[in-house]
C-alpha cells in the first residue's frame, strides 16, 4: 500500500491546522513571540550582570526599564503622529486640492498636444485626504495596538528571563532522555543566529530612524518623529521597508510644500542616506548570518503579514530563521532546510548531503 499520498495529505492538514491556530491565537501569540525575541536580545546583558553578582531582581528592573521606556516612547510617537495627521487633515485637503488642480491642468495640456482635444478626466476624483489618513493609520495602527499590549509583552519577558538560568539545564536533561536529538544544540543555534540578526539589524535600524528624523527635521517636514519611527520599524521588512520609508516622507513633503523639486530633493537625500546604511555598511557587518533564500524571505513576509499584520511582517525573518534551524536538526527535514537557504551546497564532496 502506497502511504505517500496519505502522508502528504496529513502534512497539508497539519500545516492548515497550525495556520488556523496562529490566526485565532494572534492576540496572545504576538506578545509571546515579541517577548521571546526580546529575551534573546537581553539574555547576554542579564548573563553579564549575573556574572558580576547582580541580583536577578535588579537585572529584571534594568531590562524592564529599558524595554518599557522604549515601548512607551514608540507608543507616544505613534499616537502623537496619528493625532497630528488627523488635526492637519483639513489643511492637507486644501493643499491636495491645489496640487490636483495643477495636475489636471497639466494633463489637459498634454492631452491637447497629443490627441488634439482636452481630456475631461479629473485626478482629484482619485485623491482624497481620507485615503491618506487611512493609509497612515493602517501603517501605525498595528504597531499602536501591539504597543498598547506592552504589559503582556513585559509580563512574558519577565518570566522568560527568570527561567533563562534553569532552562538550559532542562534542555540538557531532555537531550539525554531523547538520546538521538540534541535539543540543547538546537536551542543554542537558534539563539546564536537570531541574536546576531537582532543585534545588527536593530542597531542599523536605529541609525536609519535617527537619520530619517534628522533629515526631515532639517527640511522642516511634518511628522518627522513619526517618519523616523516608521523608518526604524519598516527596515525590518526586507526590500519593501526601505521603499515605504522613503516614499511616505516624499509624499508628505510634496503635499506640505507643493513643490515637486523640493520633495524630490528630500527623497534623494533619504535614498542616499538609507542606501549607504542599509546596502553598504550593514551587509558588511551582518554578512549572511541567517542564510535564508530571498524567495523564502518574500514568501514569509507575505505569509506572516497575512496572518499577523504589520507586526508579523516585522518579525517574519527571525521566525523563518528559527523554523529553518529546527528543520536542520532532523534528518528527514534537513533537505527542506537546505532548500530554504541562500547558499548553494557542495554536493560533489558529499553526494548524500541531500538525502542525509
Amino acid at each position: 500500500m502506497n502511504l505517500r499520498p496519505v502522508s502528504i495529505a496529513t502534512v497539508v492538514l497539519a500545516v492548515l491546522a497550525i495556520g488556523a491556530v496562529l490566526v485565532v491565537l494572534k492576540p496572545i501569540l504576538i506578545p509571546f513571540v515579541l517577548a521571546g525575541l526580546l529575551s534573546i536580545l537581553f539574555r547576554p546583558l542579564v548573563q553579564t550582570l549575573r556574572r558580576w553578582r547582580v541580583p536577578m531582581a535588579l537585572c529584571l528592573v534594568v531590562v524592564l526599564a529599558v524595554t518599557g521606556g522604549a515601548l512607551w516612547a514608540m507608543y507616544s510617537i505613534s499616537a502623537a503622529g496619528v493625532n497630528s495627521a488627523i488635526e492637519k487633515a483639513p489643511e492637507y485637503q486644501q493643499k491636495i486640492n491645489a496640487l490636483t488642480l495643477q495636475v489636471n491642468s497639466l494633463m489637459r495640456q498634454a492631452s491637447v498636444s497629443v490627441t488634439g482635444r482636452s481630456s475631461s478626466f479629473n485626478w482629484d476624483k482619485l485623491i482624497d485626504v481620507s485615503t491618506i489618513t487611512s493609509a497612515a493609520t493602517s501603517i501605525t495602527g498595528g504597531v499602536i495596538s501591539v504597543l498598547g499590549d506592552s504589559t503582556l509583552v513585559l509580563l512574558f519577558l519577565v518570566f522568560m528571563l527568570l527561567a533563562s538560568e534553569t532552562f538550559p539545564k532542562k534542555l540538557d536533561a531532555a537531550s539525554a532522555a531523547l538520546g538521538w536529538l540534541d535539543v540543547r544544540g538546537i536551542y543554542d543555534s537558534v539563539n546564536r543566529h537570531v541574536l546576531q540578526y537582532l543585534r545588527v539589524k536593530s542597531l542599523f535600524n536605529i541609525a536609519n530612524g535617527v537619520v530619517t528624523w534628522l533629515i526631515l527635521l532639517a527640511f522642516g517636514t511634518d511628522f518627522a518623529a513619526l517618519m523616523g519611527l516608521l523608518s526604524f520599524l519598516l527596515h525590518y521588512l526586507p526590500n519593501i521597508g526601505s521603499l515605504i520609508s522613503t516614499v511616505l516622507p516624499f509624499l508628505i513633503a510634496l503635499v506640505q510644500t507643493g513643490s515637486i523639486t523640493e520633495a524630490l530633493f528630500v527623497l534623494a537625500v533619504l535614498v542616499v542616506a538609507q542606501n549607504i546604511i542599509g546596502n553598504v555598511i550593514e551587509p558588511r557587518v551582518m554578512g549572511d548570518s541567517l542564510d535564508l533564500s530571498p524567495v523564502l524571505v518574500l514568501f514569509s513576509l507575505a505569509l506572516w503579514g497575512w496572518m499577523w499584520g504589520i507586526v508579523g511582517m516585522i518579525i517574519s525573518v527571525p521566525l523563518m530563521a528559527i523554523v529553518k534551524t529546527i528543520l536542520e536538526a532532523f534528518p528527514a527535514t534537513r533537505s527542506i532546510a537546505l532548500l530554504m537557504g541562500s547558499k548553494v551546497p557542495d554536493v560533489t564532496t558529499s553526494p548524500n548531503t541531500l538525502t542525509a
